[in-house]
């Protein structure tokens, strides 16, 4: 369970990257969103879940650009947040818009089945 100084580090963790971020050359055209960051109770690595409203974005390729400038921004944000250590950042994609694409796509079509069957539904 997240304490209260973690979900602030956190916080503080996500302007500053997508300060960052929205800086870099490197991710220019690639519209990256920083979607979550989780931090455990020691807080020495920060998963940070990105995500992207482009499909046809190759996610291998930003998650290399991404790695490439860790750490870059790590002693950046260090520098900022004043932290005994900085988190070491670790980037994941977060498919949860694709999820819930699909979830939506299912339940409309659960729907079109039940708008050609209504007599199926109900009781005799």
């Amino acid at each position: 369970m997240p304490t209260r100084r973690t979900i602030r580090v956190a916080e503080v963790l996500r302007k500053e990257l997508a300060a960052c971020m929205s800086q870099s050359l490197d991710l220019e055209g690639m519209l990256i969103t920083i979607a979550s960051v989780e931090l455990p109770p020691d807080m020495r690595q920060a998963y940070i879940y990105v995500s992207t409203l482009h499909p046809e974005l190759d996610q291998e390729k930003a998650l290399a650009i991404l790695l490439r400038n860790r750490k870059e921004w790590q002693s950046r944000i260090g520098r900022r947040l004043g932290l005994k250590f900085t988190p070491q950042l670790i980037f994941r994609f977060d498919n949860a818009i694709e999820r819930g694409d699909r979830v939506m796509e299912i339940l409309t079509k659960l729907e079109l089945e039940k708008e050609k069957h209504p007599q199926e539904d109900q009781p005799e």
